[in-house]
């Protein structure tokens, strides 16, 4: 009987772990160069730097951050969720930021292995991806619903 509820423990305790790594998977994932320092990033400074009101990281050190491509799923909800703005929104504070010289936008590369590729080879890099594409090349800051 006790083999019994040792094996049933067991199997509730892998039932969660693997629960809780799927809904991880499951969100976008906020990634960054292994070698930062940072153990996390807050979404008011995510804003703040996905709007080009900043570009250092909260320990002071330069970010550069880049996007996945322009009209995809993941960038929409990732402005939405991040900045409370839609991509025509963010589109048209970009245009004013560049009108006056302030700031360039973060670089479009594409898709989730691109972005993930870019950090994972980039000091100063932050970005987004699904969080199915997660693996040790990069660092993850944030898990966004």
């Amino acid at each position: 009987m006790r083999m019994f509820q040792k094996s049933i423990f067991r199997g509730v305790v892998l039932a969660v772990f693997l629960g809780t790594t799927a809904t991880v998977q499951g969100g976008m994932a906020v990634i960054a160069h292994p070698s930062n320092s940072l153990a996390g990033i807050s979404q008011e400074q995510l804003a703040r730097i996905y709007l080009g009101k900043t570009r250092e990281f909260s320990d002071g050190k330069p970010v550069t951050p880049v996007d996945q491509r322009q009209g995809s799923a993941i960038r929409n909800k990732f402005y939405k969720t991040v900045t409370d703005k839609d991509e025509i929104a963010v589109k048209a504070h970009w245009s004013k930021l560049l009108f006056t010289g302030k700031a360039q936008p973060p670089q479009d590369l594409g898709d989730d292995d691109s972005v993930k590729a870019w950090v994972a080879k980039n000091p100063e890099g932050l970005g987004y991806v699904d969080g199915k594409v997660l693996d040790k090349s990069v660092k993850v800051l944030l898990i966004l619903p």
